[in-house]
């Protein structure tokens, strides 16, 4: 259950962040990467703290 909860929360933050920068026109590979390593990095740590 609490996994599933990071996950939507994540899928959602990377979302916002392709959408934001679609629409700035500033999306790169290096920007794409760093928002992708920040979520799994993100999910590694709460899921460690969670279980």
């Amino acid at each position: 259950m609490i996994l599933k909860i990071l996950g939507i929360g994540i899928l959602i933050y990377l979302i916002w962040a392709i959408l934001h920068h679609k629409r700035d026109k500033s999306l790169t590979l290096p920007i794409f990467l760093e928002y992708l390593l920040t979520a799994i990095l993100s999910l590694i740590l709460f899921a460690g703290v969670t279980y």
